[in-house]
């Protein structure tokens, strides 16, 4: 049972998300499960958690986008602000149309990289430029705001349970019917072997295309819940959480040559980014404080312990998830002859 979940993509994201719970146990006690707590967790991790899933798809393919997290804001402006400058839009087509446009951002780079054979970093970097643009068009500065009804829901809670939390599980539900699918098992075949995928007679153009236009249906998602969690717009500021998403895909166990890893990867490195921030801001604000009276230190401080924890667990997961890949080849190879 064990070894056959070493050989799983999320085995090495499972072992840190254990690991760093029990060190913010260690130190918060049962604070730490106080509802308030689990409800700022969720709540706060819940558009990282959907940027990533949409990397992870991306990434299982053998390729990446570096344009999601200024196309989550692209979906925060344009869902806030269309309503503002035209008063006459209805907010629901704005939400909706705002969803689409990350679609059709998904699907642009698609093509740029499946039909026309850019490759994914310039194509998508170029991209990000481009929405970039846009979103400073519709709005130079942070401002809007968004109804009390719609983000006192997405920060609400049902019987105790953050309303966030159910999106995880509705999320990872999805995720367990679809893996099965041919189509999503044309993914991971092209992310393993492009030249053997196609030489099954798989389109790999329609299959990359597939790929983003799924990853930016998840991205749209990210934007709605980016832009419940802020209740206001802000054109750019978004754009911090692409690279967050790909430290947390790979964290998680996804690996960025391809054919390996799925969207628990992506929930689990999601998580275990925000749990160490969280580890690191009460280690600094109150856990040390309490042993040693007057201690302070600047929040450079925190961030760089964070980002040391979030770069060695990089490394472990990489070198952990490349040797369950092999691991898990090998055992096929062994169970075909």
């Amino acid at each position: 049972m064990l070894s056959d979940f070493k050989r799983k993509p999320e085995y090495m994201g499972f072992v840190l998300i254990v690991i760093i719970i029990a060190l913010n146990i260690m130190m918060q006690g049962s604070a730490f499960f106080r509802a308030s707590s689990m409800q700022t967790l969720f709540s706060t991790t819940m558009p990282l958690i959907a940027l990533t899933v949409a990397q992870c798809v991306v990434m299982i393919s053998g390729n990446i986008d570096l344009s999601t997290g200024i196309t989550m804001s692209l979906v925060n402006v344009f869902a806030v602000m269309t309503p503002v400058h035209f008063p006459w839009f209805p907010v629901w087509a704005a939400y909706l149309t705002a969803y689409l446009l990350a679609v059709f951002v998904g699907f642009l780079n698609g093509m740029l990289v499946g039909w026309f054979r850019i490759p994914p970093l310039l194509a998508t970097y170029g991209m990000s430029f481009i929405v970039r643009g846009i979103n400073l068009f519709i709005s130079d500065r942070p401002q809007g705001r968004v109804a009390r009804e719609f983000w006192s829901v997405y920060k609400g809670n049902f019987f105790g349970v953050p309303n966030t939390a159910v999106v995880v599980i509705a999320l990872l539900m999805v995720w367990f019917y679809i893996k099965k699918l041919p189509s999503v098992k044309e993914l991971y075949a092209l992310g393993g072997d492009e030249k053997a995928t196609y030489l099954t007679g798989i389109s790999t153009t329609k299959t990359t295309i597939f790929a983003y236009v799924v990853s930016g249906m998840y991205v749209g998602l990210a934007g709605f819940l980016w832009t419940l969690m802020m209740a206001s717009s802000n054109p750019i500021n978004g754009d911090v959480k692409t690279l967050q998403s790909i430290a947390a895909a790979l964290i998680g166990g996804t690996l960025i040559s391809g054919g390996w890893g799925s969207q628990v990867c992506g929930v689990l490195g999601a998580f275990f980014m925000s749990l160490v921030s969280n580890a690191t801001s009460y280690m600094f604000t109150k856990f040390i404080p309490s042993f040693v009276p007057g201690f302070s230190v600047s929040s450079y401080y925190q961030d760089f312990v964070a980002q040391l924890i979030t770069m060695f667990g990089i490394i472990f997961a990489i070198v952990v998830s490349s040797r369950a890949r092999n691991s898990a080849k090998s055992a096929l190879r062994v169970t075909k002859t």
